[in-house]
């Protein structure tokens, strides 16, 4: 007998409910082990809430805009259904705090478009090193990253939970 899509979706929510990790605001974050491939602009990093490490990486990238970007661990397809959900949800405050540390890890990088003060257009076919913004400071943060022994923690706003 199949399942109704009603009964599926059903499944998949009971699934979710119990493997999804959803911390309460830690204290402090902690963002150690990260790697990162400096020609595709992305990689991965650990994150540890109040000195415990999640078991799973998250994901970190530049994107076009410059910013630094991160995105949690994932599953893909649970129970067979063709969707992705992600495996740790973490609040507005620890959210924030994993972001303005990423800040703190990753040089400052332009972003796709002209740039009249160096009258330079920069878009996907441009160097990594190009889009930097101080040279110094990214070949310092760099050599931290690639030394692979950085770990830089963070206080969280302690203002309330999600």
């Amino acid at each position: 007998m199949n399942e109704s899509p009603q009964e599926r979706v059903a499944q998949v929510r009971a699934w979710l409910k119990e493997n999804v990790i959803v911390p309460d605001t830690p204290s402090q974050i902690s963002i150690s082990d990260v790697e990162f491939d400096w020609r595709t602009m992305s990689g991965s990093f650990s994150l540890s809430l109040d000195g415990k490490k999640l078991e799973d990486r998250f994901y970190v990238g530049v994107e076009i805009t410059g910013r630094v970007k991160y995105g949690p661990p994932m599953f893909h397809s649970p129970l067979g259904v063709p969707a992705s959900y992600a495996a740790v949800e973490l609040d507005d405050k620890t959210d924030a705090a994993v972001q303005e540390t990423l800040e703190l890890i990753f040089p400052r990088v332009r972003a796709y478009g002209w740039h009249k003060d160096i009258d330079v257009i920069i878009d996907a076919m441009t160097p990594f090193e190009e889009r930097v913004v101080d040279k110094v400071e990214f070949e310092k943060r760099r050599k931290i990253i690639e030394a692979g022994d950085l770990t830089v923690s963070h206080p969280v706003d302690s203002g309330g939970t999600k």
